[in-house]
Order: C-alpha cells, then sequence, then structure tokens
C-alpha cells in the first residue's frame, strides 16, 4: 500500500542512518462520497453513554458501530479483550462487503480541511514510518502508559487497521507546501460536509505521481515533527511495528505494518488550550486558609469576573468569594523549557505543598476542565458545595511544545488541550 524509492528502501532497517522526514502516499479505505458524512464521527470516548446509544441507533453508517459491534448483536464481549478486537475486525470487513467502505485503487496524499466559525486547520494525511519515531525525529511531549500501549497494538495487531490519524506539526515554514495548498483547494473536493457542531470537513484526494513526489520533498527538509494528539496510538504503532519484525523472517521495513496514518500540519495553525484544574470539595482547608498559604508566593488580586490568565506564571483562582487574579512573585525554576511551563508552576506551588494532590492521574480531588468549555457550570457548583476551587490556566503556545520536546521533557497530565479534533473513519490505513 505504500510508496518508498528504492533508493530509500534500505534506510528503514539502518537505525544509524540520520534522514529526514518520510511522509508517504497510501491506498486508503473510505467512505464513498455519499456516505462520509454519515460514516465518519467523532471519536468514541468523547460521547457520553446516552450519547452514544443515540448515535448508534439514529445512523446505521456511523463508524462507531465498527468500534462498538456489540450493538447490533446485543452480545456482552469483554471490555479490551482479544475476542473483542475480532468483533470489531468482523464488523470493519461487513462494512466494506456492504460498499459502505471502499479502498482506493491508487496510493495517494489527502489534503484534509476542517474549518468552524472559530478556527480553521489544514493539513496532509499520509503514512508515517514508526521508525522515524523509534529514532526520535517524531518528538512527543506526553509520557504514555505501558499498560495503555500495549492493549493498543493487541487491538492494532487483530483488527489490522489505523482508523483515526495521529496529529503531527511542525516548525518550519514552507513556502511549496502553502503554495501547494492553495491551488489544491481551488479543486472540488472528494467531501465537502457540515457536521452539526458547525464544523466543515473537505477533503482533496493527490495521487498523481508530480504531486506526490512535490509533497515527499518539501517535507524532506523538515528536521522532526512533533506529536500534537495521539501519542498512544503512536507509541502502539511502534510497539506492533517491533512485534512484526520480530515475527518476519523477510523484514526489511517497507511492510505496511512499519507505518501509522497521521495528519501532518503546520504549528503555526494548531489552536491550543490549557486545561483548567477543578478541586473538589474533600480538601481539609478554608479559603481564608488557602487565600493566605497562596499569599506566600503569589501576589492575589479580587476582580469582578471570570480571569483567564493573558500571561505565564498567572492564574485565576474561582473561590465561592468570587475571582482572584494569582501571580507568581519570583520564578525559582532551572533553565529547562519545562520548568517554566505554568502547568509544572502550578504543581509546585499549589497542588502539592498546599492542597496535597500529588498524582494528578490518579487523585480524585482533580478534575481537568478542556479550555474550550463554559465554566458557568463550575462557578455554580462552587457556589453550592459541591467543588472547592477553579484554577485556570494561560495556554501552551507552540514554541514551548517544541522546546520541551526536544529537551525530551514530557508535560504533567492534561496540560494542552489541542484542536483539531480529527474524525475516525474518514480514512483509514490497512496494517495487513
Amino acid at each position: 500500500a505504500f510508496f518508498i524509492p528504492k533508493n530509500l528502501s534500505c534506510i528503514f532497517a539502518d537505525h544509524h542512518l540520520l534522514i529526514m522526514i518520510n511522509l508517504v502516499p497510501f491506498k486508503a479505505v473510505r467512505p464513498p462520497r455519499d456516505k462520509a458524512h454519515l460514516i465518519a464521527s467523532r471519536s468514541y470516548v468523547s460521547y457520553t453513554p446516552g450519547g452514544l446509544k443515540r448515535k448508534l441507533s439514529e445512523n446505521p453508517y456511523s463508524f462507531i458501530h465498527i468500534i462498538n459491534p456489540e450493538f447490533s448483536t446485543g452480545e456482552a464481549i469483554k471490555k479490551n479483550s482479544p475476542e473483542r478486537f475480532e468483533k470489531v475486525r468482523d464488523k470493519y470487513l461487513s462494512f466494506i462487503k456492504e460498499r459502505n467502505l471502499l479502498h482506493d485503487n491508487e496510493r495517494a496524499f489527502y489534503l484534509y480541511e476542517q474549518s468552524s466559525p472559530e478556527a480553521s486547520f489544514i493539513g496532509f494525511i499520509g503514512g508515517i514510518s514508526t521508525g522515524d519515531y523509534r529514532k526520535g525525529i517524531i518528538k512527543k511531549h506526553e509520557q504514555t502508559l505501558t499498560k495503555r500501549e500495549s492493549m493498543f497494538c493487541e487491538y492494532l495487531d487483530i483488527c489490522g487497521f489505523n482508523a483515526e490519524p495521529v496529529l503531527l506539526t511542525y516548525r518550519e515554514h514552507i513556502s511549496a507546501i502553502d503554495a501547494f495548498k492553495a491551488t489544491k483547494k481551488l479543486e472540488r473536493p472528494e467531501y465537502d460536509f457540515t457536521t452539526t457542531d458547525k464544523t466543515t470537513h473537505r477533503m482533496w484526494i493527490i495521487s498523481e505521481e508530480e504531486d506526490i513526489s512535490r509533497i515527499r520533498t518539501a517535507f524532506e527538509k523538515v528536521d522532526a515533527l512533533y506529536i500534537a494528539d495521539g501519542h498512544h496510538r503512536m507509541a502502539s504503532s511502534a510497539l506492533l511495528a517491533e512485534k512484526k519484525a520480530a515475527e518476519n523472517p523477510s523484514h526489511d521495513g517497507t511492510e505496511d505494518y512499519n507505518f501509522t496514518m497521521a495528519l501532518v500540519m503546520a504549528g503555526e495553525t494548531l489552536k491550543i488550550s490549557p486545561f483548567h484544574r477543578l478541586i473538589g470539595k474533600g480538601m481539609d482547608i478554608t479559603d481564608d486558609q488557602l487565600l493566605n498559604s497562596l499569599g506566600i508566593k503569589f501576589d492575589i488580586k479580587k476582580v469582578k469576573s471570570e480571569f483567564l490568565p493573558p500571561a505565564k506564571r498567572q492564574f485565576g483562582l474561582r473561590l465561592q468569594s468570587g475571582w482572584y487574579v494569582l501571580t507568581l512573585k519570583k520564578f525559582q525554576g532551572d533553565e529547562s523549557a519545562l520548568s517554566h511551563l505554568d502547568s509544572v508552576i502550578l504543581t509546585e506551588t499549589i497542588l502539592e505543598p498546599i492542597l496535597g494532590i500529588t498524582d494528578q492521574k490518579t487523585d480524585k480531588r482533580i478534575q481537568f476542565i478542556p479550555g474550550n468549555m463554559d465554566l458557568a457550570a463550575y462557578e455554580s457548583s462552587i457556589d453550592r458545595g459541591g467543588a472547592k476551587a477553579l484554577i485556570t490556566l494561560c495556554e501552551v503556545t507552540a514554541e514551548e511544545l517544541y522546546a520541551i520536546s526536544d529537551e525530551g521533557s514530557t508535560m504533567p497530565p492534561k496540560s494542552t488541550f489541542i484542536e483539531p479534533k480529527l474524525r475516525s473513519g474518514l480514512t483509514i490505513m490497512n496494517l495487513k
């Protein structure tokens, strides 16, 4: 399914050679034009149980049916079991048999644009080498959990497809890419539909060899790609490639399982919002005690309304008595990019020493609120005594993400809420 130039094929097996990023075209499995708006779906984890049931009941074409094969049969299948993954595979094959999903005959890149009244994003969907991830030229800013890596690896191995791209970004401004995108957008898109959240999705197919070569050549000038979203998907794809290579005596690095599907877009077009922190009511500290403790390291100012920090080393604090601005008096971090991150400063000055929250992954007293959410409901919860406090953070910049990734550091949990959020099932990459 992949296009690997003969003079580059040996490179994938040689980890000692330094190469630039290698983005490759592939033959996607994807919906026919008239069903794309019905099949493409949000990530299944974004649905509430009730919303998921409604979606499955009302739309028989949704890709969610593939991920939830038990809905149509009523079978009780153990979550994340090999048996369930087999059912997912069977449902996927039934979608192909019923021609709800079709195989492209030519390898291609796919130019994908997502736009809403608030923002617009555009990038190329292609195959990316897991070898580049292992060599560190695809860089991460989050730690992954070994258990989840193993589970997703087994899922990919049994199901044999990748249905949601990893979101990758890059520093460089590439004028040739900008010019190509502008020209391609003048053509009729293969897909053009708007979802109920007022987001418009467009996709163009790029299958001409000359165009493929132009894109590949442009991306060879990129020194590194950075994972914006999909750390576990990237890590589990790399784990799968290692497993398959060990099982395949004729492995040469060009097999389908050596790649994962990715949407690659310029960092300047990403939208990075913070995650705010909601502190639960199970805290043995009064509001006055909290403010007194905060006053040691922060200048505190009461304000009349919601405060979303416009600058680094500032935090908004919402208590029953209203909103406060917290401004750090003295920065005491080191020269690392990670120490300058507001979520790290928050952890080291407030969450751990004052509130006793030492493990944000497991402590039930803390919740993470995406920066694009309306905060009114959380304020009401504080006023009713259902929560203790809300702490708002400034957004992380793309440059911070790059710098932390470059130094090999990882951010605390839920430091970034990155958009665009991608749809599952719009393009699918077969892995076997």
